[in-house]
């Protein structure tokens, strides 16, 4: 089994942890050492010299069937005048512009340093190459009507997905609960995402009922009203440490601690939200209350590009008030907890997997070099260490 060292001036053993001449010791496919100054005795050393090593990104949130759509619909205005632009724009793909566009959105990632990504998609496609990140594909529902069969996905990872409170009905997101649930499966679902969402959720009217009452969808099927998005959630039994809730733009404080005492996997699109509506989730809150929020970079249809650095940059823009190491966080270790890959990937401790990042990104110190690498100034492709 070969043993190899790494050495660099930074080493990001976790977020918090940053070593200065540190190394990593792989044997196999595991890390087996991490430290800084003497590396271990007799083991080859690749000396990567300034710059950084880090984990591998984690992207948790992706819907890269509409990769086709980039540029193709406008994110900025009326959410429910976007929603209308994606359902005319992917009925006009075809299954292979669909397929097409999959990959390249795969490709795209792995590119950008992600080496998981949660994909949520209708079209049965798995795929899995040493140039694309590996997948965990969450086919997603609407409607009322659980499906017949489940596709297959030559064993790699997939879970089932309910669209939204208010696209697919009580009835069958607690039916796609319990498929995930007796598998032991990650359910993920997005939630408290607009204001259209939030006022057919507690109200049972608005722009939201009469486009369903357009499409041959009545409204009345989705059951009792209910306070807030996140709560008719808890009343049909589905939030607990199984369930990744995705957006949270327009959840309250009692909805985030709803969330936090459930123990629910949360993941944020700050991009995409910003694009779409305006708005930012109150991340610093979800800190605070424990939540530690994964990031995704949503789709093409609405950010203009798949590239997480961009969205920890705009994060660390955006939101002075979050540190460096807990945006990096944010983009690694709890990008693999939600997706339940936490136990081999998210930083570089022993007994994970030895896959890097390499970043010629220089500084001063360990929290200069971290800044520096979130500063949105930084545009060279990390480079990967296997």
């Amino acid at each position: 089994m070969a043993i190899v060292t790494h050495r660099a001036k930074w080493v990001m053993i976790t977020p918090e942890r940053i070593a200065e001449n540190g190394y990593v010791t792989v044997s196999g496919d595991r890390i087996v050492a991490t430290g800084w100054g003497k590396v271990p005795k007799d083991v080859p050393v690749v000396d990567h010299g300034a710059g950084m090593l880090m984990s591998p990104l984690v992207n948790a949130h992706t819907h890269l069937d509409l990769t086709p759509l980039e540029e193709a619909v406008s994110a900025e205005g009326d959410f429910l005048a976007w929603v209308h632009g994606v359902i005319a724009g992917k009925a006009a793909l075809t299954n292979e512009k669909v397929r097409a566009g999959i990959l390249e959105g795969e490709k795209r990632i792995h590119q950008s340093g992600c080496a998981l990504a949660g994909d949520h998609r209708s079209f049965p496609l798995q795929t899995r190459s040493p140039e694309t990140p590996i997948i965990h594909v969450f086919y997603e529902y609407l409607g009322t009507t659980f499906p017949g069969t489940i596709p297959e996905t030559d064993g790699e990872p997939f879970s089932l997905a309910a669209h939204a409170p208010h696209t697919t009905a009580p009835g069958l997101i607690q039916e796609l609960k319990q498929w995930c649930r007796t598998r032991g499966r990650v359910f993920s679902i997005h939630v408290a995402e607009s204001p259209d969402e939030v006022e057919f959720i507690t109200r049972g009217s608005g722009r939201w009922a009469d486009f369903l009452e357009s499409r041959g969808t009545p409204s009345q099927g989705w059951g009792p009203l209910a306070p807030s998005p996140v709560r008719h959630l808890d009343r049909l039994g589905v939030l607990d440490s199984g369930t990744m809730a995705v957006h949270l733009v327009q959840a309250s404080k009692d909805d985030l601690e709803i969330l936090a005492q459930k123990g629910v996997r949360v993941c944020v699109c700050p991009r995409s939200n910003r694009n779409l509506l305006g708005k930012l989730p109150n991340v610093r809150v979800m800190m605070d209350m424990g939540l530690r929020p994964a990031l995704g970079t949503d789709s093409l249809a609405s950010v203009s590009s798949l590239d997480l650095f961009d969205e920890m940059s705009f994060l660390a823009r955006e939101v002075p008030a979050l540190s460096p190491a807990e945006i990096l966080s944010m983009g690694t270790l709890n990008g693999a907890r939600a997706l339940g890959r936490d136990k081999d990937m998210g930083t570089l401790e022993n007994g994970k997997q030895g896959t890097m990042l390499f970043l010629p990104v220089e500084g001063t110190n360990g929290e200069a070099a971290v800044e520096n690498l979130l500063s949105g100034d930084f545009q060279i492709s990390p480079q990967w260490v296997f």
